[in-house]
């Protein structure tokens, strides 16, 4: 913990070669902010982990509650951005959103309102420059496709247009 409060403490180097002080948190893109994010939100990995092992190991035992009308889940997160794929209905998926934010609660943590919304997978949504829906296949099964966001791709775009 004490490397930790040394890297805030640290400060940042300027462009020209100064140093500034940190004030409050982490530098946007700084290589503290994702190991700040693992540290903490290693707390919600171990509560979804939990509850996949005691409860949704095994396939019939998922099977078993889809059958009385439940829902499955899994957390997928890479530093501080995550989903939370439910196979079950709205309700308990706004459940689930209650459920994380009871998590994040004691680690002085709150979700994004801007960034957390709940959403059919049918519909698609964006994560970590990727966009993810599920469609129907050529042979009539659904599938799930996963492609570059459109925001990603702008961002390509304009990289390629400057270069040339």
């Amino acid at each position: 913990m004490s490397l930790v409060k040394a890297f805030l403490k640290a400060g940042i180097l300027t462009e020209l070669g100064g140093h500034e002080d940190t004030l409050a948190g982490t530098p946007q893109g700084g290589i503290l902010s994702p190991l700040i994010a693992n540290i903490a939100l290693s707390a919600l990995d171990e509560h979804f982990a939990r509850a996949w092992q005691t409860k949704m190991a095994t396939r019939p035992a998922r099977e078993n509650i889809r059958r009385r009308g439940g829902a499955t889940y899994r957390l997928i997160r890479y530093a501080d951005d995550f989903v939370v794929c439910v196979a079950g209905r709205e309700e308990h998926a706004m459940a689930l959103r209650s459920e994380v934010e009871q998590v994040l609660a004691p680690l002085g943590l709150r979700l994004s309102l801007e960034k957390t919304r709940v959403v059919s997978i049918d519909d698609g949504f964006d994560f970590l420059g990727f966009a993810i829906k599920r469609v129907r296949g050529r042979h009539g099964q659904m599938v799930i496709h996963t492609y570059p966001s459109k925001r990603a791709l702008a961002s390509v775009k304009a990289k390629v247009r400057v270069m040339r």
